[in-house]
């Protein structure tokens, strides 16, 4: 165990409210995280991998107010190679990191920063070299003025050569003011009796788990009533950006939905507070997320500051799926061609059945030799996410005009619902502005079966 950063949390005052936990400051907290064990094939070659990365930004500890980001990244055991050695197999990575300015325009312009650190990690059997769920995890702490920045790492494997890149955009915001927030760290687990906080690297939450817990600071220039607002709304990820999904009901524009919100009014006195918050899961659809804190003057309703939280919740049901192979099978209809799918189902035997499925998806992997395969997982998402929301009388949401254009194109970007009214029949648009595409559903029965006014691919659904 490694520890990774400490800090101070008032262990006084512990208030539930809505199931957020509020914690204060005074006892020590100890950001601690398990290295285990990894390895990777032996191919000497630059490759994209599926390691992960979490940058979060605090205030430093210089009295100046300015800015540092921490950096975890997080190496599954399946991507380094070990070796033999004297006391039972040993691999070792280096990474570099190069900060790198983003101006205005979104060009790259200088390189600011560069940091190289290193890694070493023994097993004492082979089997454990090969465990896909355990991870190897480093921090570093660079401090680093307010910007957009472009963070570009390679993880480069000392036994096989072997090297991984990803590039992350960055934005480190001010914070020297008179009331500040750090970003958020999601956090894997938290020990109250020591402590002690595992961060959640990869900001992924299981859709079966009963909520997730998050940590941030608060920064003050003295004693103050503070209003703190936490709202939880879904997303649709844009690369590695966030955005809002927006309803119209009525044609009239409304907020983006919120699936949760807390406020609680609070009085704080130090100069750097922490917090833990415990987001519970019961109302998040599977899919993506933004968490926001906010900060704001209790009487005025002033934002000092907020921070915001890309998350993703995913669908914990895909095992089912598979071990039921004929539905599995059948739901492929959409993306599969009939000669596909027919010979998957002219399998000789089960086994010749379960490996020409699992050669379709292979085949369409959009990260192959990674442990995950990310298109076949969002396709049974979105199934899923259809039979739960669009299915009709005994007809599976998979089934429904609604169910194929979400399992088509996933969540659209904004939605317009019109209810019955004496003129018109019920109706929905589904606008999805990054295909250029919007679609009509009516309900016609008023039974809530609503179909596709045009097919996905008529003329009459291009936006421009």
């Amino acid at each position: 165990m490694r520890s990774i950063r400490n800090i101070t949390v008032s262990m006084n005052r512990l208030v539930v409210i809505g199931g957020i936990r509020w914690i204060g400051s005074n006892a020590m907290l100890v950001f601690i995280t398990i290295s285990f064990l990894f390895a990777a094939p032996s191919i000497a070659q630059m490759v994209d991998a599926d390691f992960e990365v979490d940058i979060v930004a605090a205030r430093s500890d210089d009295g100046l107010g300015r800015p540092k980001v921490d950096i975890y990244t997080r190496v599954p055991v399946t991507q380094m190679s070990f070796v033999r050695s004297a006391t039972g197999f040993t691999a070792g990575y280096d990474i570099t990191l190069d900060a790198i300015e983003w101006d205005e325009e979104d060009r790259l312009r200088n390189l600011v920063q560069s940091r190289i650190w290193s890694a070493t990690v023994t097993a004492n059997a082979f089997q454990e070299t090969q465990t896909e769920s355990r991870f190897d995890v480093t921090t570093q702490t660079l401090a680093i003025d307010p910007g957009k920045y472009l963070f570009e790492f390679e993880v480069a494997d000392r036994n096989s050569n072997r090297t991984y890149v990803r590039s992350v955009p960055v934005t480190v915001r001010p914070m020297s003011g008179a009331v500040a927030l750090s970003d958020i760290t999601m956090v894997e687990s938290y020990d109250e009796a020591d402590f002690s906080i595992v961060p959640r690297v990869d900001a992924r939450v299981g859709s079966d788990e009963a909520g997730f817990q998050a940590f941030y600071e608060m920064y003050v220039d003295g004693e103050r009533q503070l209003m703190v607002t936490r709202t939880v709304r879904p997303s649709r990820m844009d690369g590695m950006d966030a955005i809002p999904r927006r309803t119209t009901v009525e044609g009239e524009e409304m907020e983006p939905t919120v699936e949760i919100v807390e406020q609680e009014q609070i009085t704080v006195s130090t100069a750097t507070s922490q917090f833990i918050v415990t987001v519970p899961m019961e109302d998040l659809k599977v899919g993506a997320h933004i968490l926001e804190v906010s900060i704001s003057d209790p009487v005025s309703g002033i934002v000092y500051a907020k921070a915001e939280r890309p998350f993703m919740v995913e669908w914990n049901g895909l095992a089912s799926h598979i071990e039921n192979l004929d539905d599995a099978i059948a739901q492929l209809e959409y993306i599969a061609e009939a000669r596909d799918l027919n010979f998957i189902r002219e399998a000789p035997n089960e086994a010749e059945r379960i490996k020409r499925f699992e050669t379709f998806w292979d085949k369409r992997d959009p990260t192959p030799g990674t442990v995950r395969n990310e298109r076949m997982e969002a396709y049974y998402y979105r199934i899923n996410a259809a039979n739960r929301d669009y299915g009709v009388s005994i007809l599976d949401g998979w089934k429904t005009d609604r169910g194929y254009v979400l399992v088509r194109f996933g969540e659209p970007d904004h939605i317009r619902r019109k209810p019955h009214s004496f003129d018109y029949e019920p109706y929905e648009i589904w606008t999805f502005e990054r295909i250029g595409r919007q679609f009509i559903f009516v309900d016609k029965t008023g039974f809530g079966d609503y179909e596709l006014l045009f097919n996905v691919w008529d003329e009459r659904t291009r936006l421009y």
